[in-house]
């Protein structure tokens, strides 16, 4: 669009972005902190390339320490690409993604990704009648890298989707509970 001010933004996002990711990839695990850093990177290139058709807020409790908690790099982002390429990016209106990390159980970190897009139904509805019915690369080496995780832990890593709707019984969106066993340092 010949818009150098925000293709030089997103140039120096994507750069960050995949300059962390290879050297996360080095790595069984990374601090938390950098776990959450490589998340607003991806989100903030999002909302560039969508036009700001979503806002986001990331929350951290007080009883977590993200620098001193370890977490396997890039076990979030697939949750959340798909909040917004699969929720977010279908609504009318400009939607929601927000994103916390608890410690209600000792030695889990909880992580709650929530939007208030469409809903997995009326997602679901929009991909059929799309031409490409290909499974997520993303979700599926996810589901795998939890497998590993599970038998490597002695606490297994849960993930919990949940379909929300409002007062109506209409689809207000999506919320997933990941739950990820975590070595405080």
């Amino acid at each position: 669009k010949s818009d150098q001010a925000t293709a030089s933004l997103y140039l120096t996002r994507f750069a960050k972005l995949i300059r962390l990711i290879l050297d996360n990839s080095n790595n069984k695990a990374v601090s938390l902190s950098n776990e959450i850093e490589a998340l607003r990177l991806y989100i903030e290139m999002e909302m560039i390339r969508f036009e700001k058709q979503f806002t986001y807020s990331i929350e951290v409790d007080a009883d977590v320490q993200p620098d001193h908690i370890s977490v396997p790099p890039l076990i979030i982002q697939p949750f959340v690409e798909n909040a917004i390429w699969h929720g977010l990016l279908h609504k009318e209106t400009a939607g929601h993604l927000y994103i916390s990390f608890s410690r209600k159980i000792p030695g889990i970190l909880e992580c709650t990704i929530e939007d208030d897009g469409v809903g997995r139904e009326k997602a679901k509805a929009l991909r059929s009648r799309s031409t490409s019915t290909k499974r997520s690369l993303g979700m599926k080496l996810t589901e795998d890298r939890l497998s590993l995780l599970n038998r490597q832990t002695l606490i297994d890593a849960t993930v919990e989707i949940l379909d929300l709707k409002d007062r109506t019984g209409e689809s207000a969106g999506t919320k997933v509970i990941l739950k990820i066993p975590v070595d405080a340092y």
